[in-house]
């Protein structure tokens, strides 16, 4: 009996403060992680009063075992890029920021 292939999830992330246009960018987030080969898990939206986002993000990460966060802009992490990629890859329309070890 031949194992189940299970794809990778990635959810989306969108930080309302900067997204000048939801709809498309939802949208970008979408075809991304279709793009990319990962099951899309849901989207996190980050407001501006959000306490500790960052914190909220590496804890959705590891709540669904997401492999990806998928954005339009690496402005929607707001500085804290380099700390979710410790626990899982950025994905953007530039590139890909794959998960660093340090």
């Amino acid at each position: 009996m031949k194992g189940k292939l299970v794809q990778p999830k990635a959810i989306g992330l969108l930080r309302l403060d900067v997204t000048d246009d939801r709809m498309r960018d939802e949208q970008v987030i979408g075809d991304l992680a279709r793009q990319g080969g990962y099951a899309f898990a849901g989207l996190l939206t980050i407001q501006p009063d959000t306490y500790m986002p960052t914190t909220l993000v590496v804890h959705t990460v590891h709540k669904v075992q997401a492999a990806a966060i998928v954005t339009p802009d690496l402005a929607h992490f707001g500085g804290a890029a380099r700390a979710v990629s410790l626990v899982c890859e950025l994905v953007t329309p530039r590139g890909t920021v794959p998960r660093s070890s340090r």
